[in-house]
């Protein structure tokens, strides 16, 4: 297995993974969600999650750079927006809960609608991960 099969294949099982515990057990989510981890002070983990964050997107990019992988640039693509929400709970962290408490208590159509195109990458993913890589 190569470094994009296995990326490809464990962000896959996370984003349908997740998806699943949402629409399992919607309140206990939200509630999970709002009262452990985005609670109302910023906790430490997020810049914990951040410092990961940006070491796997560099060393997701040096594999891109220095390995001719088919289709890598698609998980790197993907890898990388993670930066993109880490960044918003990072330095946005009030405006993400908002956000967030809004879409897990108020209007869970933003819910569905993210869960409907995070399984699709999901899937997508997986299936990179097991024929193309």
């Amino acid at each position: 297995m190569n470094y994009f099969q296995v990326i490809s294949i464990l962000f896959g099982i996370v984003l349908i993974g997740g998806r699943l515990l949402i629409h399992i057990m919607p309140e206990k989510w939200a509630r999970f969600e709002l009262d452990h981890v985005y609670k109302q002070k910023r906790p430490s983990w997020v810049w914990i999650v951040g410092m990961i964050s940006l070491i796997i997107v560099s060393i997701t990019w040096y594999m891109q750079l220095t390995s001719e992988v088919p289709m890598s640039m698609i998980v790197t693509i993907v890898v990388t927006l993670t930066l993109v929400k880490v960044s918003q709970v990072i330095f946005n962290y009030e405006r993400f809960r908002q956000f967030a408490k809004k879409a897990l208590t108020e209007d869970r159509s933003i819910i569905v609608k993210i869960n409907i195109v995070t399984t699709v990458l999901g899937v997508i993913l997986i299936v990179l991960g097991v024929s193309i890589y």
